[in-house]
């Protein structure tokens, strides 16, 4: 798929240079960013390729709106010094941090159901890889996190935590305003807005790419089976991450036909009584579920919590397998 092309058009070459380098690195929308400190390089920009988006300062909009109608572009946003913003035509407050202008962009395209022209880059069909278990307190989040760190390095790795109680501000900065329940709810409705969504929703820690997790655990409950396989499939069909990584938490609804949906599960496991007697029961919840075949893409991660002459409560990975 070919990339769009985007203008950014502002005397300050300087600020035009830092916002072009980031939009560059927002790995998942295919832009082409240039810059130019004049509308006569507009002009000529245009002439050797579409400029299919164009932000351009208040310095030069009106010299812009001098030139031809075959020389504008296809979308045209003002990027303005006043917070308010303007209601003659669509702008943005340029005095705030690159992923806010990333994010006001991405909204104000769908809106305007202009977001075919954010081009999310993607390739190949992609994998899904889960972590759950029925043991609570394993470090199941901080392993899913280490394992989409690992591939992040190779391919387009994008981390979901589907837990009710991910733990606000624990693994991430807290984002109680733009986060999985955002997505969520596009989901829900089934919109062919969820591209251009998760791409001004996503945020990026350590290499890895993820969703800030809910705060409201009912927008995590009330997500149907269906709503997740759709997501997650739709989510793999038009953006640019080749794998999933799911955070699953018990309160989600479908647990069985999410894990069948992974192509790897990775079940932390303890060797204490009690969390062995947990996963035998889970392994057995599965088998009469009709859904024993799951468990033939699980690779089982152990945890010792016992010690030999110390008392339980010692924590260190011990063994991983992966069960045939």
């Amino acid at each position: 798929m070919s990339s769009r092309n985007l203008v950014i058009c502002d005397p300050d070459t300087e600020y035009a240079a830092r916002l072009a380098a980031f939009l560059n690195g927002k790995r998942e929308l295919a832009f082409q960013v240039k810059t130019c400190s004049s509308p006569d390089q507009i002009q000529e920009a245009a002439a050797q390729m579409p400029v299919d988006i164009l932000l351009i300062s208040e310095e030069c909009r009106e010299m812009y709106d001098l030139q031809g109608e075959g020389e504008k572009a296809d979308k045209t946003v003002l990027l303005t010094s006043e917070r308010e913003g303007r209601r003659d035509m669509d702008a943005i407050f340029k005095y705030q941090s690159g992923e806010q202008i990333c994010m006001c962009l991405v909204q104000l395209l769908a809106r305007e159901e202009k977001a075919d022209l954010l081009r999310i880059r993607k390739r190949g069909n992609g994998r899904i890889i889960g972590f759950y278990s029925p043991v609570r307190r394993l470090g199941q989040t901080r392993m899913a996190l280490q394992k989409g760190r690992e591939l992040s390095r190779m391919e387009n790795v994008l981390y979901l935590n589907m837990e009710t109680y991910a733990g606000e501000g624990l693994y991430f900065p807290e984002e109680r305003q733009r986060n999985m329940s955002e997505l969520l709810y596009y989901a829900k409705q089934g919109s062919k807005k969820l591209a251009a969504v998760l791409a001004g929703l996503v945020r990026n820690q350590g290499g890895l790419d993820y969703v800030p997790p809910a705060v409201i655990p009912d927008d995590i409950r009330d997500v149907s089976p269906g709503e997740w396989i759709w997501l997650f499939e739709e989510i793999l069909r038009t953006s640019i991450y080749d794998t999933l990584v799911l955070d699953i938490g018990d309160s989600v609804q479908g647990l069985y036909r999410i894990l069948e949906a992974c192509d790897e599960i990775h079940l932390p496991a303890a060797d204490d009584p009690a969390a062995s007697s947990k996963i035998r029961q889970f392994e057995e919840a599965l088998e009469q579920a009709g859904c024993g075949h799951a468990a033939e893409r699980m690779v089982r991660c152990d945890i010792r919590r016992t010690a030999p002459g110390k008392g339980a409560g010692q924590t260190g990975s011990v063994k991983r397998d992966r069960r045939r």
